[in-house]
């Protein structure tokens, strides 16, 4: 199972809340609707076993059969291609336990909604090997040409710390960037 992000029980203040919306859903908070112990809705008591056909059999696709299956309905999945879409890992051949992810492969703590669907069936994740990440304890960079080794960000050039600073300070300067994550972690549209 996975753990997006810390559970409410964990959070000492409001700046270790996760930021848990945050992206082209951004105001709606999915997370919430989802975990309402009256599920996302209900049809008429006539209307139940109804065949309603979901065209694409990717993951909104299979998402939308899953919950009209809860509602009572009768999905019909109709696919053009494979099961998955792109969301799917090939094998390198001759080369065991090596994969390549052919379509999404890479979501932030704040895809609350995607893990919430990925628990319910089961599905395991594995941290992404960003640069000096824990699961990448070393990383080597070309930059202009020059292969830099580094196990820690001290051993980077200097350049990447002055576009990280830079980055941060523009955020903080002209985007609001700490007001914005406290609205977020409140879910304070306005």
């Amino acid at each position: 199972m996975t753990t997006p992000v810390t559970p409410d029980s964990a959070i000492e203040s409001e700046a270790d809340q996760p930021l848990t919306m945050f992206g082209p859903d951004f105001p709606f908070a999915y997370d919430d609707y989802l975990a309402h112990p009256a599920g996302l809705g209900r049809v008429p008591d006539a209307a139940l076993g109804t065949k309603v056909a979901v065209i694409g059999g990717g993951l909104a696709g299979m998402v939308v059969a899953h919950e009209l299956l809860r509602l009572g309905l009768e999905p019909v999945v109709y696919e053009s291609d494979r099961i998955g879409g792109r969301m799917r890992s090939v094998p390198f051949e001759g080369h065991p336990g090596v994969v390549a992810e052919m379509g999404a492969m890479r979501f932030p703590p704040s895809s609350t909604a995607l893990f919430h669907y990925l628990d319910a069936v089961g599905l395991e994740t594995t941290p992404f090997p960003n640069p000096l990440a824990e699961v990448t304890p070393s990383t080597v960079i070309d930059l202009k040409g020059e292969s830099h080794y580094a196990q820690k960000l001290e051993d980077l050039p200097p350049v990447f710390a002055e576009v990280a600073d830079a980055w941060n300070r523009t955020l903080e300067d002209h985007a609001e960037l700490v007001p914005l994550q406290r609205a977020i972690r409140r879910r304070d549209v306005a």
